[in-house]
């Protein structure tokens, strides 16, 4: 089999509770592409799946006007720890091993706690 994820790994992301005491987190990767048009339709497809994650308040992914090849994620979870059960879930999977292919360097991220809801 030539797919970079096996059929038997799982398809969805885990159910993670939120600790207790959980306050939101906006979560942005900045990405350079080795092809734009190429990881575009990787994150059209990943994506939809990153939005059903638990935790998972909204994922926007931008791309800049004037230079195809730049991109930036932009996601809210409701708590850090159900983020990192989600990249824990897609490291198992292979996921990011893909993505970090498609790019010039390894993303910038950034994690910021909201403070004001």
């Amino acid at each position: 089999m030539t797919d970079t994820i096996m059929p038997s790994k799982q398809e969805q992301p885990p159910a993670i509770a939120a600790p207790k005491d959980a306050r939101p987190v906006i979560v942005t990767l900045d990405m350079t592409a080795r092809n734009a048009e190429a990881l575009k339709q990787h994150l059209l497809t990943v994506i939809p799946v990153t939005r059903k994650a638990a935790g998972q308040r909204f994922s926007w992914s931008t791309q800049d006007p004037e230079n195809a090849a730049r991109f930036t994620l932009i996601q809210e979870w409701q708590s850090l720890a159900q983020q990192q059960g989600y990249i824990a879930w897609r490291t198992q999977r292979g996921d990011l091993t893909t993505l970090l292919d498609m790019l010039e360097a390894p993303p910038r991220i950034e994690i910021r706690e909201v403070f004001d809801r």
